[in-house]
């Protein structure tokens, strides 16, 4: 239980006061009849990040202080205790990391204890993130306009060259130039874009292809709905019809990206593939997250006036969300207009 190899405990492994609360708070109303857990609204994803960080500093508390898993929640949290938490953090783990496990800290806190005052732990976070030495941003150095050339360059490049399609170098490169194009368009989250199954979020809508996407596959529980452009969609189709069925164990499934492995192409692999091309391509790698703020500030470039479109077109529920990117109405309107903006510069630059 209290080895080097894990830092955190596993929920099994808390103790049973904490299990307990944390059921009582964190799980999701089970229909419109039920009100849930305090904190069972959040999405599924940040209540496991939650519950991990809560892991880690039990595990904390197992190695420094093992008399405390014995007392109220409300008692193992200190400024000292906190200092030595942070202290305890191996030499690899950068204050980035920390300051997100701190702010995570006061989250669960503030739905498992709320009538304690929890605001000192999410300050000492805020003062390990404004200590950070800020990394040197190259992605401002990328638009939509050039993901969305790259992903076109390297599935052409597939189509024109001398490698069948059964390849899998070329069905590799022409996979992740779709997603590259189609990211840049339409910058889902990760886990949204990977996702996405054929006919059920990917759908043929006359001789085009969509995204249909419902809440409960959304971050936000907003369901998002995006036209494909003609020329996208034209390479979706031999994609799915002449590339996809010929990826060993493809069949098995209706994901669309799916890897050589015989499974479906995870978040991480595809945050991976697509840092490999474009650091090929520009010389640094260019994030999931990174496309998001590439096309926030491509529509703030090219129509300031309609710049508060980008929250729809990024999934945020508020425009200050998009705000914290500087930049930043209708899903279906926002792909359109921003697919369309991509098009018609492309097509000028062409005519030159």
């Amino acid at each position: 239980m209290w080895h080097q190899g894990k830092q955190y405990l596993e929920f099994a492994e808390w103790p049973a006061a904490d299990r307990s609360l944390w059921h009582a708070v964190f799980t999701p109303a089970a229909d419109v009849f039920d009100d849930g857990g305090a904190g069972g609204h959040l999405a599924k994803r940040t209540i496991e990040q939650l519950r991990y960080t809560y892991g880690k500093y039990l595990y904390f508390l197992g190695v420094k202080h093992k008399a405390l898993l014995d007392r109220p929640p409300t008692d193992r949290f200190s400024r000292l205790l906190i200092k030595k938490f942070v202290n305890w953090q191996p030499a690899t783990c950068g204050a980035m990391t920390v300051s997100i496990y701190l702010y995570h800290l006061w989250l669960a806190l503030h739905y498992l204890c709320p009538r304690n005052d929890w605001s000192w732990l999410k300050t000492i976070g805020n003062r390990i993130k404004a200590g950070t030495r800020a990394k040197a941003e190259r992605h401002h150095l990328v638009t939509s306009e050039t993901l969305y050339k790259l992903g076109i360059e390297l599935m052409d490049n597939v189509l024109s060259g001398d490698r069948p399609l059964t390849n899998w170098w070329a069905q590799a490169a022409f996979r992740d130039g779709l997603i590259i194009a189609l990211l840049a368009l339409i910058p889902l989250r990760r886990r949204t874009a990977a996702s996405l199954r054929i006919g059920k979020h990917l759908v043929k809508s006359g001789e085009d292809w969509a995204l249909d996407i419902p809440a409960e596959d959304v971050k936000t529980k907003r369901p998002l709905d995006f036209p494909i452009s003609g020329e996208l969609s034209r390479r979706i189709d031999i994609y799915v019809d002449q590339i996809r069925p010929h990826i060993r164990g493809a069949s098995a499934h209706d994901y669309l990206w799916t890897s050589g492995r015989g499974g479906p192409f995870r978040a991480g692999v595809i945050y991976n593939a697509v840092r490999h091309r474009t650091r090929e391509e520009f010389g640094f790698p260019v994030s999931l997250h990174q496309f998001r703020r590439a096309a926030a500030t491509f529509w703030s470039v090219r129509d300031p006036v309609n710049v508060r479109g980008v929250k729809d077109l990024l999934g945020h529920s508020t425009f200050a969300t998009t705000e914290k990117d500087y930049i930043m109405a209708q899903s279906r309107l926002a792909g359109r207009e921003l697919a369309r903006a991509v098009d018609n510069l492309r097509a000028q630059r062409g005519h030159r």
